[in-house]
C-alpha cells in the first residue's frame, strides 16, 4: 500500500546513497516523475502518488537498454528470455523460477526483446562521446534531497566519474533536435534533470553538467549526446519548486485542486488556428 503523501514531509536526508532498485522505490520521498504531474494539477500529482502506473512491455524493454549500456555484466543476473507464448504451465514455471532469482522475463525475438535491445545497444558503439562518458562511473545511483521541508529522491542512470558528468540515457522515436526538443519538454525532463542535478550538486558540494544519450527506439536506432543547458536546468528547478510549495500547502490543507481550481467555470481555449479567417482564394 502506498504511504500517504504527507509521510514525506520532514525530510532530512540529503546525500548520495546506494539502494536497490525495491529500496529506491519503497523510501518515501517525491521524485521527478511525481512531481511532473504537477504541472498539470495537484489533483493528478495526488493521483499519480496513490496509484504507481503499471509495468508495460516498453518500460521493461527500457530498463534492459539500460542495463546492456551501463551494467551489461548484470544482463544475465537480471534477465531470462522465453519464446513462445506467455501461457501455460512450463511458462507458470519458467516465470516463477525468475521471480525467485530476482529476474525479469523478456522475449527472446521480436519487439521489446533481448535480441532488439542487442540490436540497439550496438548503436552505443557507434558514438565515441558515448564510450567516453561509459568508460567509468556507477550506475543507478540514488540521490536524496530536501525541498521546502520535505523529502525528495531521483535515481540517476549514470554518474560519470571521469568526465564528471551526470548522464542520463533516453529513448525517442525522433531523434531530430527539435522533435526531440518537443519530448524533452513535454515529459518534463528538465524538471527532473534539474532537480537531479541539483540533488547531487548539494549532496557531493561540486556542480555536475548534464548530458543526455538519446537513442532512436526503432531502428536504424541513431544515437546522440545533447547537452542539457544550465538555463535549462534552472528553469525546470523553478517549475519543480514552485509544484513542491503547492504540494506542502495541499498537504497542510488537504486541498487538491484540479485543473480548474477554485474556477467553478473553466473557459474553453480555442486553438489559435480555428480563429484565423480562411485566405481570400488569390484572384489573377
Amino acid at each position: 500500500m502506498t504511504e500517504p503523501i504527507a509521510s514525506v514531509v520532514g525530510g532530512t536526508r540529503c546525500e548520495l546513497a546506494e539502494m536497490s532498485w525495491d529500496d529506491y522505490r519503497a523510501f518515501p520521498a517525491l521524485n521527478g516523475s511525481t512531481i511532473v504531474h504537477g504541472r498539470k494539477s495537484l489533483l493528478h500529482l495526488k493521483h499519480a502518488w496513490d496509484y504507481s502506473r503499471p509495468d508495460t512491455p516498453a518500460m521493461q524493454y527500457g530498463r534492459l537498454v539500460h542495463c546492456l549500456l551501463f551494467e551489461p555484466a548484470e544482463v544475465e543476473a537480471r534477465y531470462r528470455t522465453w519464446e513462445g507464448a506467455r501461457r501455460g504451465n512450463a511458462y507458470k514455471a519458467f516465470y516463477a523460477e525468475a521471480i525467485m532469482d530476482g529476474a525479469e522475463v523478456i522475449k527472446s525475438e521480436g519487439e521489446y526483446s533481448l535480441a532488439s535491445a542487442l540490436v540497439a545497444a550496438k548503436s552505443f558503439l557507434r558514438n565515441d562521446r558515448v564510450q567516453t562518458l561509459i568508460a567509468a562511473g556507477q550506475a543507478e545511483q540514488t540521490v536524496l534531497g530536501v525541498e521546502h521541508g520535505m523529502q525528495c529522491k531521483g535515481r540517476l542512470d549514470w554518474v560519470s566519474t571521469i568526465e564528471h558528468t551526470l548522464t542520463d540515457l533516453k529513448s525517442t522515436a525522433e531523434i531530430e533536435p527539435t522533435l526531440f526538443g518537443i519530448s524533452f519538454y513535454r515529459f518534463g525532463y528538465d524538471i527532473k534533470l534539474g532537480m537531479y542535478r541539483r540533488w547531487l550538486n548539494a549532496a557531493t558540494g561540486d556542480n555536475w553538467p548534464v548530458e543526455v544519450i538519446v537513442l532512436e527506439s526503432k531502428p536504424p536506432h541513431d544515437v546522440a549526446v545533447i547537452p542539457a543547458p544550465d538555463a535549462v536546468l534552472d528553469a525546470g528547478v523553478e517549475k519543480a519548486l514552485e509544484i513542491i510549495r503547492n504540494v506542502r500547502t495541499a498537504i497542510d490543507t488537504d486541498q487538491w485542486p484540479g485543473v480548474a481550481g477554485d474556477d467553478d467555470l473553466m473557459p474553453l481555449k480555442v486553438p489559435y488556428s480555428e480563429m484565423q479567417e480562411p485566405m481570400e482564394e488569390f484572384q489573377g
